[in-house]
């Protein structure tokens, strides 16, 4: 039995050695490779620690953005660089874009960008107009012509795609400027009026010269003439959706107080309706900076858009006998977001107007309208035509039927019809005495109440006009 279990015994041992050897080199090589595994963890650690310390966060490194937006509800001033001769819906028109568009803190279209658009519909004038236009010799049927705009071209070449609503046009405008006090500063005045006559640069560039001026006045005084759009006349598009600029890093805010320099000029549009005829005084008025205003070292103090109150502190509107309206006004604070508004003392330094409008700007921002001498020349004229008409004189050149009384003559009763009809008077007036004596009395009596008993003009404002406001000389602004 002895010799018998021996045999297994040795098996028993040596595959017990085979597992322990087998056990421990298992354990040695699982020992290397953890260590192995253990240093390329850390490396991979280690790598990643000093990736994320070398690279700043993602919030920290970031600057602050804003979206350069021009908001829907905008105005953009176009005036047409040619005439226009109206035929037909969809005809293309073409103008100049006269004042530039900022967003927040600069600019993003500039003056004398190309605006293209067509003929959107043509409407028949109204009945009361019809008669006025019969009334003032015009037999040329009116028609209210709208337009719309749907491109901008910029000078880069980028085209960029607008909505708007165009109001009719306007005459050319020109910008009424205060009359200058003995207090300004003159290196300030000058600096002033070049950044005025830069803004109306592209107004003298579309505005038509003294020959076609002369051609389009010679066509209007005709009885029947063509429709036309003229050069220069000005259209208000308001932008129907928002533009889009893209986003852009803001200039560094003023200090909350900061004040513009005294006697600062700031650009700003009218929201509210003004009239001499209508506002009283105490009448709230609004208005919106249509460029940003910043400090001497160039840091943002006002942004594009930011709102201004003010009130009508004088209005007399226009009476009998050419008494015209006058109107004044001035600005008291400033509304900034997210801040209570602050006081700011402005006045009005210069504004747009119709070229054949008569307003005068005082050197403390008021405002009247003004009438011409010349408009005595027509009753004048009238009275002469009427004397020349009833005077008579003997002719004796009758081929013996004896001497004749003549009144008048070729002259006087062409005046005098002029006067009456313009130039379809003249034709009439040379069919006999009494209907050009006819005309005569017609436009005399017309020409003299116009000119002499008539009503004055009233100082209007409609809203969207543009103006220059000017900062009192000792303002400041300080938190209310």
């Amino acid at each position: 039995m002895v010799s018998s279990t021996r045999p297994h015994a040795r098996r028993r041992d040596s595959r017990e050695h085979c597992f322990l050897v087998s056990h421990q080199q298992g354990s040695s090589l699982s020992s290397d490779y953890r260590r192995k595994r253990d240093r390329r963890l850390l490396s991979s650690s280690a790598f990643l620690l000093a990736l994320a310390i070398s690279t700043p966060a993602p919030a920290q490194s970031a600057a602050p953005s804003i979206r350069l937006v021009v908001d829907a509800g905008r105005p953009l001033r176009l005036a047409l660089d040619r005439n226009i001769r109206v035929k037909r819906v969809g005809q293309a028109v073409t103008a100049i874009l006269l004042e530039p568009v900022y967003a927040y803190d600069r600019l993003v279209v500039p003056a004398g960008t190309k605006a293209l658009g067509h003929i959107y519909t043509i409407e028949s004038g109204s009945k009361k107009g019809r008669v006025r236009l019969l009334l003032a010799r015009d037999l040329t049927p009116r028609h209210r012509v709208l337009l719309q705009f749907d491109t901008l071209m910029l000078r880069d070449g980028r085209a960029i795609s607008i909505k708007t609503n165009v109001t009719p046009g306007r005459d050319p405008v020109v910008w009424r400027v205060a009359e200058p006090s003995r207090r300004d500063n003159v290196a300030l005045r000058a600096r002033e009026d070049l950044a005025r006559e830069i803004k109306q640069a592209v107004a003298v560039a579309t505005a038509p010269g003294k020959l076609e001026r002369l051609k389009d006045a010679a066509i209007a005084s005709l009885p029947y003439h063509p429709e036309f759009l003229r050069k220069g006349a000005v259209f208000t598009a308001t932008l129907r959706a928002p533009l889009d600029f893209g986003s852009a890093t803001p200039t560094d805010r003023a200090s909350l107080g900061t004040a513009p320099a005294p006697d600062s000029i700031l650009n700003a549009r009218l929201t509210t309706s003004l009239s001499s005829e209508r506002s009283q005084r105490g009448t709230r008025i609004e208005a919106i900076l249509t460029q940003p205003v910043f400090s001497a070292d160039s840091r943002l103090i006002f942004a594009e858009g930011t709102r201004l109150i003010g009130q009508v502190t004088f209005a007399r509107s226009a009476r009998r006998f050419h008494r015209n309206g006058q109107l004044r006004f001035l600005f008291e604070r400033v509304e900034l977001p997210a801040h209570a508004s602050e006081k700011l003392l402005a006045s009005l330094y210069s504004v747009e107007s119709d070229s054949g409008n008569r307003l005068v700007v005082d050197d403390e921002g008021g405002t009247r309208m003004t009438s011409s001498r010349a408009r005595f020349a027509a009753p004048a004229l009238g009275t002469l035509a009427l004397v020349a008409s009833l005077h008579g004189r003997l002719d004796y050149d009758t081929d013996g039927a004896g001497p004749e009384t003549e009144y008048g003559g070729v002259g006087s009763s062409s005046l005098g019809g002029w006067l009456g009809l313009a130039g379809l008077g003249v034709g009439l007036g040379q069919i006999s005495r009494p209907v050009s004596l006819m005309l005569t009395v017609a436009g005399l009596a017309r020409t003299t109440y116009t000119s002499i008993f008539g009503r004055g003009r009233n100082v209007t404002f409609p809203p969207q006009t543009s103006i220059q406001l000017q900062l009192a000389p000792r303002g400041n602004v300080k938190s209310q």
